[in-house]
């Protein structure tokens, strides 16, 4: 979408999807991305050498939008010079926004599949508090604010993540000479966490299979398949029908999109078949999970929250299904070497130099252990 920024079209637009990019017909490159939450960032796209790059260039309105058409003119003046801005932006950072923006661009993304979570928590919690204000003024007392805050609501855990990737981004800005002193050394996590351990039995995993059957596209195929395949909820969401051999009944995770770097076949049961065949198929689309046709699935809290109230159940997440699922195929007398071949688990029974040198696939025994497990669910529901 292209349209001429104003401050008046600022303050009143509103995101027709969950992102949309409105570029600046007068300023080529330059636009704002804005979110349906209401977030509007503006950023640049340019060329460097090879590399297209697409910098942020503030959030509005604490950024206003003459001061990032200031620092987008800046920009290209510099690849103009021959002067990389990049390089150049490095040196010049002073503002938390602007250090927490170059972390998640230089960092975090290329690193790290869940980057998007790290962008979330910080934006929300140290640049909605601190944006504007010099990296370097930031205190041991402001790193505290932010982490008793959320201990304060009973947020424990999700306190212990914001610790977590406020410690990563200072520890970042250290090694790079953004800042002298790291505030957060002393700091350590608000509280102590247990492994959880929750298996649904099976008598709640009938009456969750059955809420799901009721649940409509995309959360309740999403559900069953969560069950009957037992892989994770992020590579669930990232299926694609180009993954699916369904003459020969398997679902192909490749590496980049598997947790643990591994790629990872998993046999589809008929179980799983015929939950495929209730899933809609659209045009031009390649995802299996996806409500408008360009990004997976999103927003589980609330389905979560649906079924548990449908199926009058409680106290479980969607990753206790992957753990159920274990259990259940344990519980059925499937040899625990085979098991951590289903779950794509390198550790466990086969771990160390036998995992190096042990590359068979175990593909008919997790078939069959597969199998097995759809059975045990159709006979549940």
């Amino acid at each position: 979408m292209r349209k001429v920024l104003t401050n008046r079209f600022l303050e009143t637009v509103k995101a027709d999807a969950k992102r949309q990019d409105i570029r600046d017909a007068s300023f080529p490159g330059f636009g704002v991305r804005v979110t349906s939450n209401g977030r509007k960032t503006f950023y640049l796209s340019y060329r460097w050498g090879l590399e297209q790059r697409h910098p942020a260039l503030g959030t509005y309105p604490i950024v206003s939008l003459a001061k990032a058409r200031e620092k987008a003119v800046e920009i290209l003046r510099l690849v103009d010079e021959g002067v990389d801005p990049l390089a150049q932006r490095r040196r010049a950072i002073t503002s938390v926004e602007d250090a927490v923006a170059d972390f998640i661009r230089s960092y975090a993304r290329p690193r790290n599949k869940s980057w998007r979570e790290a962008e979330r928590i910080l934006n929300r919690e140290v640049v909605e508090a601190y944006g504007p204000r010099d990296i370097r003024s930031i205190t041991k007392a402001d790193i505290l604010d932010i982490v008793d805050a959320a201990t304060e609501r009973g947020a424990l855990y999700q306190a212990n993540r914001i610790h977590a990737h406020i410690r990563k981004f200072l520890n970042w800005c250290a090694q790079r000479g953004i800042i002298d002193a790291n505030p957060i050394l002393g700091i350590s996590a608000p509280t102590r966490e247990r492994a959880r351990d929750r298996v649904l039995d099976e008598d709640e995993v009938a009456r969750v299979v059955k809420a799901a059957k009721a649940e409509p596209f995309p959360f309740g195929p999403f559900v069953l398949l969560l069950l009957a395949t037992a892989q994770r909820r992020g590579e669930l969401a990232e299926m694609r029908w180009s993954q699916i051999d369904r003459e020969a009944a398997i679902w192909e995770i490749p590496a980049h999109l598997a947790k643990n770097g591994k790629p990872n076949t998993v046999p589809l049961s008929p179980f799983a078949l015929r939950v495929l065949d209730t899933v809609p198929r659209f045009d031009g689309c390649d995802l299996v999970f996806t409500t408008n046709r360009r990004t997976p699935v999103s927003g589980f809290s609330k389905m979560l929250r649906r079924i548990s109230e449908v199926s009058d159940t409680s106290n479980w997440r969607l990753h206790d299904l992957r753990r159920t699922a274990a259990s259940g195929m344990a519980k059925a007398g499937v040899a625990p070497h085979v098991v951590e071949k289903v779950l794509n688990h390198i550790s466990g029974e086969i771990s160390g130099v036998a995992a190096v040198y042990n590359r068979y696939g175990y593909i008919d025994e997790k078939r069959a252990t597969l199998d097995s497990w759809g059975s045990i669910l159709d006979a549940l529901a």
